[in-house]
């Protein structure tokens, strides 16, 4: 898949996406888990990296365990987005 097709499924721009993958930008979670939808994946696959014992990093285990505790799909990453937006708001 190309960047071009993936920024088209996951309905953001190129150039965001490409700054994703080089490290330069860091997406908020409801643009992760439209990315993980666009690539059909779980939101919590696109946090094994294959270079730790356990494929997980660190830094992600806590939301890697609740993605996989409460299976949290793309509708409910945007419903878990919307309420953490109220509470800061």
């Amino acid at each position: 898949m190309t960047q071009e097709d993936l920024s088209e499924r996951a309905r953001i721009s190129v150039s965001f996406l490409s700054m994703i993958e080089r490290g330069e930008r860091s997406p908020h979670l409801e643009t992760l888990a439209k990315i993980a939808e666009a690539l059909e994946v779980r939101l919590v696959d696109l946090f094994h990296t294959g270079d730790e014992q356990d494929g997980i990093e660190p830094m992600f285990r806590p939301l890697i365990e609740a993605c996989r505790k409460y299976n949290l799909g793309k509708r409910d990453v945007d419903r878990l987005v919307g309420v953490v937006r109220t509470m800061f708001a």
